[in-house]
C-alpha cells in the first residue's frame, strides 16, 4: 500500500488471531533483527527505526534509506511476522521505488525469504481505532481518525450504497460528526430519499446525557487533540461542564468529553 510516491508499506491489519499470543517481539529485538537483515542483503547504509503508525506494519523510505516498523503493531507480532515485514520492506529497498508491489518486487521478496504477500496476514492482530462505524446489518469498522466523508458498508455492497451508511461512535459514544459531514449526509438524503431516512441520524449530535461528576472525582479527557487521555480532578461541577484541575491549570471541560478515570481501560 503506497504511503506517498516513493514509500511502500504493508497493508491494513486484519482480525486478531491466535498466533500473536506467543513469543511477541520486543522492540529492541525487532530493531536488532532489522539491522542484521539489512547487513545480510547488502544494505549497510540503510537503517531501521520505528514509528507510531497503527494501520500498517512497515514502510520503506527510499530517500532517507530507512525501513520503519510500526511500534504498536510490532509489539503485537511474533518474530516470524516481524521478519516477514522486514523482508517485505527490504525487497522494496532492493528493487527500488519504481516497482511498487509488481512482479519484480514479488520475485525479489520470495527470493530473500519473504512470503511475498502485499498485506499483513489477516490473522495478525491490529490496533483498534477509537472510531467505530456500524452499518444497518451490524457489520463494524474501526478508524483511528474521525471519518471526514459519509461511508457505506463494503461488506454489504462493493460500492457506495445509501442504504448501508455507517453510523459512527467515538470510544463507544455518539458524537457530532461535524458540519461538512452533516451537509454531505443531508445531500445524500435529498438524492436518495426514503432509502436513507432511517440513517439520517448518522451525523446528529448525541442527545445530552446530563452527565455530572462529583467534586473530587478523577476524570479523564476523551476529546481529540493533545489533551486526550489526560487525567485531572473535578473542582467544580455544572449542568453541562466541569472545572477540572490538571497539573497547575484549571480547565472548563464539557461533561460529554469526560469519563470517570476508573472506567477507562488501560
Amino acid at each position: 500500500m503506497a504511503q506517498r510516491a516513493a514509500d511502500f508499506s504493508t497493508g491494513l491489519m486484519g482480525s486478531v488471531g491466535g498466533r500473536w499470543q506467543h513469543c511477541l517481539m520486543e522492540i529492541s529485538s525487532a530493531l536488532a533483527l532489522g539491522r542484521s537483515l539489512l547487513r545480510d542483503h547488502g544494505l549497510e547504509h540503510w537503517r531501521v527505526t520505528t514509528d507510531r503508525a497503527k494501520t500498517r506494519a512497515g514502510v520503506c523510505r527510499f530517500g532517507a534509506r530507512t525501513i520503519s516498523l510500526s511500534d504498536p503493531l510490532t509489539r503485537l507480532h511474533d518474530e516470524s511476522e516481524v521478519r516477514d515485514t522486514l523482508l517485505h520492506e527490504i525487497a522494496h529497498a532492493l528493487v527500488g521505488p519504481a516497482h511498487g508491489h509488481d512482479d519484480v518486487w514479488r520475485s525479489k521478496a520470495l527470493e530473500i525469504g519473504c512470503s511475498g504477500q502485499r498485506t499483513v496476514d489477516a490473522s495478525s492482530p491490529h490496533v483498534e481505532g477509537p472510531w467505530r462505524g456500524e452499518c444497518p446489518a451490524g457489520h463494524t469498522y474501526t478508524r483511528h481518525r474521525r471519518p471526514g466523508r459519509v461511508l457505506s458498508c463494503l461488506t454489504c455492497h462493493p460500492g457506495f450504497d445509501a442504504s448501508s451508511i455507517l453510523t459512527w461512535t467515538y470510544q463507544g459514544r455518539r458524537v457530532d460528526m461535524g458540519e461538512a459531514y452533516r451537509e454531505e449526509l443531508d445531500e445524500i438524503i435529498r438524492r436518495h430519499g426514503a432509502a436513507v431516512i432511517r440513517r439520517a441520524d448518522a451525523a446528529a449530535p448525541p442527545t445530552p446525557a446530563h452527565i455530572t461528576f462529583p467534586i473530587g472525582a478523577q476524570v479523564q479527557v476523551v476529546a481529540d487533540g493533545p489533551m486526550h487521555g489526560v487525567v485531572g480532578e473535578v473542582e467544580a461541577t455544572f449542568p453541562t461542564r466541569s472545572q477540572v484541575r490538571i497539573g497547575d491549570e484549571l480547565y472548563a471541560v464539557p461533561n460529554e468529553l469526560l469519563q470517570v478515570a476508573e472506567r477507562i481501560a488501560s
